[in-house]
């Protein structure tokens, strides 16, 4: 059964939509149109804000979207964050391909963090996470049991890495890996640009039957790359737009096919590897 939570999440994300579509609200409007009191506003604003969906201001929200642009030289590797519009909608398609029951390595990542509070819906999952700004949202919204690996902290400062993170791995042996990667090489190569990690997402993708991968990002030059795995090797992939038309070719030539679209993002498929629900 999933937790009590649920029409939290539902009040949450209309907040998140209604500061999208508004631009600008007052904390007393939204009290208003949802029926709930202000003190409860201001408790989903300042949780929206830390999960990046919005801004506070004096006595409401602000939209805070940004496009998603690429550099336009090879020297001037300069990448903007996604609109969290865009990144909400990839969360809820990489939330579409879990099932009941799984045992499933959450990666590191603000995509996959937001996908967790859409993993509430699902029974008796298992989260495998090194990511540690997941524990508090997996904790308040998924019905299960979650698994922080051990490690040493990254560079980051924020995810469990090393040999420790990997032998904890193997002892839960996840079903189902999602994770977020960085770059496609020409050659379907998978890249992300820290070497620690990839030896942990090299391992998740190992060790799952099912892999779905989120690509957010335009290849930039000149930045490191490590591999975690090949594209054949992938399940889904899920990117917005601009990104799929970027790796257009290399997603055919692997024999992915674009299976949902919402306009601004695609979830494509490979239907040799992937498992209907």
């Amino acid at each position: 059964m999933a937790k009590p939570s649920t029409s939290l999440l539902k009040r949450r994300l209309d907040i998140a939509e209604i500061v999208r579509k508004n631009g600008e609200i007052k904390v007393d409007d939204l009290a208003e149109m949802l029926a709930v009191s202000g003190v409860t506003i201001r408790n989903d604003l300042n949780y929206l804000e830390q999960q990046g969906y919005l801004k506070r201001s004096f006595g409401g929200a602000i939209y805070t979207a940004q496009p998603v642009t690429v550099a336009a030289r090879h020297d001037a590797p300069v990448r903007q964050p996604l609109d969290t519009a865009i990144e909400l909608e990839l969360a809820k398609q990489v939330a579409r391909l879990v099932c009941d029951e799984e045992t499933v390595f959450l990666g590191a990542g603000s995509v996959l963090r937001k996908a967790i509070p859409f993993l509430g819906d699902y029974r008796e999952l298992c989260l495998v996470v090194n990511d540690l700004a997941h524990v508090a949202p997996v904790r308040d919204y998924v019905d299960g049991e979650m698994v922080l690996l051990g490690g040493v902290l990254g560079a980051s400062g924020q995810t469990l890495e090393g040999e420790l993170s990997l032998q904890s791995l193997r002892q839960y042996q996840p079903s189902r890996c999602l994770i977020e990667v960085e770059h496609i090489s020409d050659d379907g190569t998978l890249n992300v640009g820290s070497e620690s990690a990839a030896a942990l997402l090299q391992e998740a993708i190992k060790l799952s039957a099912q892999c779905v991968v989120v690509l957010t990002k335009r290849p930039v030059y000149g930045e490191p790359r490590y591999a975690v795995g090949k594209l054949n090797q992938i399940n889904a992939v899920v990117t917005p737009q601009i990104v799929a038309a970027e790796y257009h070719s290399r997603f055919i030539a692997v024999g992915l096919s674009n299976s949902y679209t919402n306009n601004e993002c695609l979830t494509w498929i490979n239907p040799a590897l992937h498992s209907a629900r």
